[in-house]
């Protein structure tokens, strides 16, 4: 098991939960963090279990593993003391903010490049499995066989984690908290209508839809980054923060 990758960047009384995608880790939204923290936001992200792991151990964590792992980084800035945290969340992280408002209260959400709709298209477990072979110096046709041997941990996760997300989907309208929803237009993972639908189903009056179109899924490192930092920083900010003392 390959050491913790998740931090945190303390900078104000703000806090932001800041979760990595499916086939990702925290380096994906290490910038994006340190410039919420360079703009008085503290920042916490988890690394969820498996992820950045041989495919071994990968397949053997699941959904709701790494979903509890989302919502230990809730608790965990809880307990430091910040009790208004918003949720920015990328791609699976946009789901699982999108689940978390559905469940508690967060001080608002933002989902970006979230896959909710019942088209269910999604970075296959394969290509993730495929990309960490390759890392590890695996050979294509070695990377090929090892895959074969592990068709049923693929099948058990590729129908778990479908599972998850339409379950998701079918709740969505229990948020109320304010919203932005991100979507690259140029995303070739993602169908953009899923921002169409989450911006339609929430129930909630303090919500917005920001389409960026040159951007794909990498959405948060892609080259309309600077805007979409600006545009969350704007949103963030634009909350009725209570500004509490940090204990």
């Amino acid at each position: 098991m390959s050491a913790d990758r998740s931090f945190m960047l303390k900078a104000g009384n703000r806090a932001v939960l800041l979760l990595h995608g499916f086939a990702g880790t925290t380096e994906d939204v290490k910038s994006l963090g340190e410039y919420l923290a360079g703009n008085g936001y503290t920042v916490y992200a988890p690394n969820f279990r498996g992820h950045g792991d041989e495919p071994a151990l990968f397949l053997r964590t699941t959904p709701e593993m790494w979903y509890a792992d989302a919502v230990s980084g809730y608790e965990f800035l809880e307990k430091e003391g910040y009790h208004e945290i918003a949720i920015i969340g990328v791609a699976m992280g946009g789901v699982f903010a999108l689940k978390m408002a559905e469940s508690f209260s967060p001080k608002a959400i933002v989902p970006l490049c979230a896959n909710v709709n019942r088209k269910m298209r999604y970075i296959p477990v394969e290509k993730y499995l495929l990309k960490q072979l390759s890392k590890e110096g695996f050979k294509a046709e070695v990377s090929e066989a090892m895959l074969k041997s592990y068709e049923p941990e693929i099948k058990k996760m590729t129908d778990a984690r479908s599972a998850f997300y339409k379950f998701v989907a079918d709740n969505i309208e229990k948020i109320h908290v304010p919203t932005m929803i991100g979507q690259g237009c140029q995303d070739e993972e993602i169908d953009a209508d899923n921002a169409n639908y989450i911006f339609k189903n929430i129930h909630t009056t303090e919500k917005q839809l920001c389409f960026y179109q040159g951007s794909g899924h990498d959405i948060v490192n892609d080259c309309e980054r600077d805007i979409l930092e600006e545009d969350l920083l704007d949103f963030l900010d634009d909350l009725n923060w209570l500004e509490e003392k940090v204990v």
